[in-house]
């Protein structure tokens, strides 16, 4: 854990708000010199605390009108090449979904414990998209025993809308 003083958390706030701000406004915000917060932003990228900038997309503009968490159940074999068979398949799913027009997007992957070993977020274009990656995509992987499917009816927080607040840093 990296130990962050104010100035470093509501940099955090801030940049998470709007990756796009200005240092000249940011410094102006904060009552800083410039310097100062260019090498502090220069600082938390070097220590890995910030990962990236990207632009966040609105998905259902791009046709993806469905969201569905997918959990799986899969079938328990040795690991290969010291990864668990779990990671495996959900690379796998990964470079399919990524390759294939056809399939649809997933936005996260994760494996967890519990009755169910891997959820997907999956954004489908339509219920048809959805289905045939239910029916004949994940079938077709004999790793997978069982899958069970959460469609989201209305979707209330984002994570893209959210942000660590600095008090929460």
């Amino acid at each position: 854990m990296v130990l962050l003083d104010e100035l470093d958390k509501k940099l955090l706030e801030f940049l998470q708000k709007d990756a796009r701000i200005k240092v000249t406004r940011l410094a102006e915000i904060l009552n800083k010199p410039r310097t100062t917060v260019m090498s502090r932003i220069e600082k938390l990228e070097s220590e890995k605390l910030i990962l990236g900038y990207r632009a966040v997309v609105d998905l259902r503009k791009l046709g993806y009108n469905v969201l569905a968490f997918v959990l799986i159940s899969a079938k328990r074999i040795a690991p290969i090449s010291g990864r668990s068979s779990q990671e495996v398949l959900v690379e796998r799913i990964l470079r399919d979904t990524d390759d294939r027009g056809e399939l649809p997007w997933i936005e996260e992957a994760h494996i967890v414990t519990g009755s169910y070993d891997i959820i997907l977020k999956v954004w489908a274009r339509d219920m048809r998209q959805l289905s045939d990656f239910l029916i004949k995509y994940l079938p077709s992987h004999p790793e997978v025993a069982k899958t069970e499917t959460f469609l989201v009816l209305e979707q209330i927080c984002d994570s893209r809308e959210r942000y660590l607040p600095a008090t929460k840093i």
